[in-house]
């Protein structure tokens, strides 16, 4: 969804800028820079919450973190060229409370999908 508004007045572009998603990027384009249009590839980020029952380990995380809800975050980008929106992922991050002695931080740390996933169904056959 790249959209080019050339030659677009302040109150157009504010208009614009409703009518798409918060998380849908746009090129905004003026008539004298048309000649050298950029791509700008098309990202979102969803959020979710996990809920683990025990304490639990993945990959890439030096510690073991306790049982509760973590908010993990997913980018994706937009693959171009199809009849249809359709979005790859390029990223998932989970939030997690800071290594000591930093307990009232929080941090972002990079996971795989797959070690994510690994580890809630390691979680699921615990409490079975």
């Amino acid at each position: 969804m790249q959209a080019v508004f050339p030659g677009l007045r302040t109150d157009d572009l504010q208009q614009k800028l409703a009518e798409k998603r918060e998380s849908d990027s746009i090129v905004i384009e003026s008539a004298d820079a048309r000649a050298s249009v950029r791509k700008l590839i098309l990202t979102r980020s969803r959020r979710e919450t996990v809920t683990f029952r025990h304490p639990f380990r993945i990959k890439g995380i030096d510690r073991q973190l306790q049982a509760g809800a973590y908010e993990v975050v997913t980018d994706e980008e937009l693959i171009e060229g199809l009849s249809f929106p359709c979005f790859r992922r390029v990223a998932t991050m989970i939030m997690v409370p800071g290594a000591p002695p930093h307990h009232a931080s929080t941090e972002m740390i990079s996971i795989s999908s797959v070690d994510l996933a690994d580890a809630q169904q390691a979680d699921a056959v615990a409490s079975q």
